[in-house]
């Protein structure tokens, strides 16, 4: 990895994204970031337009299929866009092989086959913290830009623990 004459303490993080790196990733931004927040209260108001709809044709004695076509439409309407979206991130990680990351005092550098980023801390302003996941978020909490680092891929999850909270502040739920 090519760490741009980088002398401070630094810490490597190796790993190939899957789904279940997605899918923690984006349920720890929906639930702890103001954009997630809204973003997710924009997915339920419009899944719950067809479901009152569906909900008043019933009480008002209709007989049809419709109210149960508008309910498997507010299904719909709630759970595909989350699962596309998942779906499209993990094949376009795929195609980028092996993520390679290093995290030191001057901000964090990811590398893959197709190419390499460097943001400095002031551009990943906070971090979050799940089982699986040390996610790193640019810079306000209204963004949707993240870095993923999987446990699995660091040998020193502490130090790189320690690293992070040194420059970044951590998100908690509102």
């Amino acid at each position: 990895m090519s760490a741009g004459g980088r002398t401070a303490a630094s810490v490597e993080v190796r790993y190939t994204p899957t789904a279940a790196d997605f899918r923690e990733a984006r349920a720890a931004w929906d639930r702890h970031t103001a954009a997630g927040r809204r973003a997710r209260r924009g997915r339920y108001t419009i899944a719950a337009c067809p479901a009152v709809l569906s909900a008043l044709l019933g009480a008002a004695g209709w007989a049809g299929p419709l109210p149960g076509v508008l309910m498997l439409g507010a299904l719909l309407l709630l759970l595909a866009p989350p699962r596309l979206q998942l779906r499209r991130v993990t094949r376009l990680a795929a195609d980028k092989g092996e993520f390679r990351v290093l995290v030191d005092d001057y901000g964090v550098v990811v590398e893959n086959e197709d190419s390499v980023t460097e943001l400095g801390w002031p551009e990943q302003r906070y971090h979050l913290e799940t089982p699986g996941l040390l996610l790193l978020l640019g810079g306000s909490e209204e963004t949707g830009v993240l870095t993923m680092l999987p446990k699995r891929g660091i040998e020193d999850v502490r130090r790189l623990e320690e690293l992070i909270d040194r420059h970044a502040t951590a998100l908690v739920p509102e």
